[in-house]
């Protein structure tokens, strides 16, 4: 199984997954979606927390993020991660953290890190999305324009308490929720 990659310099190119559960892609049309609603990303940080494949992240690069950091606990993801990353020859734009999402989040907020854009698509129904709400509220990796999306079942409901600009986009089983912080603007799509 391979996906493709969606827009930017990469357009057209297969990342190479593995059959292997629990993971779950993130399907093309979803990420089309999220980078409509995103527009222009040049030069751009990314976290992706529970990263799989890493797909979000490469297709972010694809598009002028200027740096991803991925979070991923599972051995076999993490080299797939490192083979997807030198085919596409975007090594040096990659920063890949083998750990849990959990541990990961104080550990870049004490390094002082700080993203334009959080992603984050654990696996479905099992408190993994407001468990990392949680902590990044407590360790805010983001600044006032930034963008945190989260990609779930719509049996979830993230607890956003008294976020910001919310939207909602439904894709069969899958929500997209985006959170925008005070100074990001929603771009439609």
């Amino acid at each position: 199984m391979a996906l493709r990659i969606t827009g930017g310099k990469f357009k057209g190119t297969k990342i190479k997954t593995l059959k292997v559960r629990p993971f779950r892609y993130t399907s093309s049309k979803v990420r089309e979606s999220i980078f409509n609603v995103l527009k222009d990303i040049s030069g751009k940080k990314i976290l992706e927390l529970f990263a799989g494949s890493g797909i979000f992240s490469f297709e972010a690069i694809s598009r002028g993020a200027s740096s991803a950091t991925l979070v991923e606990k599972d051995e076999r993801m993490i080299n797939l991660i490192k083979e997807n990353s030198e085919n596409l020859s975007v090594k040096g734009f990659l920063t890949l953290l083998k750990m849990d999402v959990y541990k990961a989040i104080p550990f870049l907020y004490k390094r002082g890190a700080k993203y334009d854009i959080i992603f984050l698509d654990p696996p479905y129904e099992m408190g993994y999305v407001n468990g990392t709400l949680m902590r990044l509220e407590a360790n805010p990796l983001y600044e006032d324009d930034s963008i945190i999306i989260i990609e779930h079942s719509k049996r979830e409901i993230p607890s956003l308490g008294a976020q910001k600009s919310v939207v909602v986009k439904r894709y069969g089983d899958t929500l997209l929720t985006l959170i925008f912080g005070r100074g990001a603007h929603f771009n439609g799509g």
